[in-house]
């Protein structure tokens, strides 16, 4: 079976590092981009089956990303704001049953909990 993609979005190199390896010893595929413009063009080319994105980026963050992408997908992706200040975002997501905000520092197995917990099941 083809391993989910996950696109990671965030301006910090080594947060894109530990996502990236994090994820890809977890068993995922891992897309990075460094800002919400390349994130929106990499998701357009090629959807990803999760987003993970910072919410403060120089060139637009993850609102912007996230309202983007809630346009051109019907279903909606799953997608996790990790975020130092939760309360931010929150009121942006609230009702929407696929985001999930996490506080940065992020806890490495609560963050592939949370993961795991929004990708589909697959059957054995």
């Amino acid at each position: 079976m083809k391993p989910f993609k996950i696109l990671a979005v965030d301006d910090e190199a080594n947060i894109l590092e530990f996502y990236t390896s994090l994820l890809t010893k977890a068993g995922y595929k891992v897309e990075t981009a460094a800002e919400a413009t390349a994130a929106i063009m990499l998701f357009k080319e090629a959807p990803a089956d999760l987003l993970v994105l910072d919410v403060s980026m120089p060139s637009g963050g993850g609102k912007q990303v996230l309202d983007v992408v809630s346009g051109i997908i019907q279903e909606g992706v799953p997608i996790v704001f990790v975020t130092g200040l939760p309360e931010k975002i929150e009121p942006w997501v609230a009702g929407m049953p696929k985001v999930r905000v996490l506080k940065k520092p992020v806890n490495n197995k609560e963050f592939l909990a949370v993961i795991a917990g929004l990708l589909p099941k697959t059957a054995l």
